[in-house]
């Protein structure tokens, strides 16, 4: 039986379900068993607050858990989320989803250097949104690692609909994502610039990123 001394344990053996959404922040353990038939997850947890990627009990209880959910077709998922996800990328390898073609992660800041990693590990995904959550507190800087490249090859889709700004992170991921995706064909973002001038000024930089996919279209809303 596990060992729940250390606080909640959640555990699913689910053969036939097909949709998981699990958002919790109290659980001291997740463990997910026969979860072939999962199709779509809508994924909101920080693997408990005191989450430690030293702690090998741990980490080893994040990666049966990633690779439990590995097979979904679609997913949703939360910055705090992938803020841990990215803590065990930097321990061990994460696991391929190669069934994954939607992927929308809600972010709560600025912390999108955390994404190519997750992104590079989802070999067939086709469509990309990048959210907010606007009831979160605002990160700025978590990480300063430069952005890893790796191409993005199957991507078609990308929708940012969070406010586009044209700050400088803002403008690093619209520039990982249209310099790395062969076969994109769309780029859809928001403008939100209170002056003409700034909006013309994010324009031009926007226009000005070199794009791998010679088909891809930048739409402005």
């Amino acid at each position: 039986a596990p060992d729940n001394s250390a606080g909640p344990v959640v555990a699913i053996d689910a053969p036939r379900l097909q949709y998981l959404r699990l958002w919790d922040n109290r659980a001291a353990s997740f463990i997910l068993d026969n979860m072939g038939s999962l199709v779509k997850a809508d994924i909101d947890t920080v693997f408990d607050e005191k989450y430690d990627s030293n702690d090998i009990q741990k980490r080893n209880m994040v990666r049966d858990f990633l690779i439990g959910i590995s097979r979904v077709k679609d997913m949703i998922i939360t910055s705090a989320t992938l803020e841990a996800i990215y803590d065990q990328s930097r321990r061990e390898p994460l696991p391929l989803f190669r069934n994954l073609s939607f992927l929308h992660v809600k972010f709560g800041g600025y912390s999108w250097e955390m994404l190519p990693i997750f992104l590079e590990r989802c070999p067939n995904l086709k469509s990309l949104v990048v959210g907010s959550i606007t009831d979160c507190e605002e990160k700025v800087g978590i990480y300063l690692l430069p952005l890893p490249r790796c191409f993005l090859a199957s991507l078609v889709y990308v929708e940012i609909e969070r406010p586009f700004k044209g700050e400088s992170m803002e403008m690093e991921l619209a520039s990982y994502l249209l310099e790395n995706s062969p076969i994109l064909k769309k780029l859809i973002l928001c403008l939100d610039c209170s002056e003409h001038k700034q909006e013309s000024v994010t324009l031009k930089k926007l226009i000005s990123i070199p794009r791998l996919s010679t088909s891809g279209q930048v739409v402005v809303l």
